[in-house]
């Protein structure tokens, strides 16, 4: 199952909340168009944790969204780069509100 992690910050003048509405927006509508499988909660990191030692980034805002397979998140990752609407509206209203995003994807093995 494929995953994507996103990291990022919030723009200075963004309130939490705002942000929250664009993200949940924009990964129901993936959700319910069949482009992904589900999207975690918005989470704050907890880097004074012994478990986080990430050193390189300092991100405070992370999300992962979960895809079915491969062929579900290209056809997600075509559907942004194409700007097929709504998605790509809803997508770049979440990528307004954040500066120095970060995305990491993996799949099991």
């Amino acid at each position: 199952m494929p995953r994507l992690l996103n990291q990022f910050e919030l723009k200075p003048t963004v309130e939490l909340d705002a942000f929250k509405q664009a993200w949940n927006a924009f990964v129901e509508h993936l959700v319910k168009t069949g482009l992904a499988t589900k999207g975690t909660p918005l989470c704050k990191r907890i880097p004074a944790s012994g478990y986080d030692t990430d050193e390189q980034r300092d991100h405070t805002l992370m999300a992962v969204v979960e895809f079915k397979d491969q062929l579900q998140a290209d056809a997600a990752w075509a559907a942004i780069e194409d700007r097929i609407e709504p998605l790509g509206a809803l997508h770049r209203e979440v990528i307004s509100l954040v500066h120095e995003p970060v995305f990491t994807f993996w799949s099991e093995l």
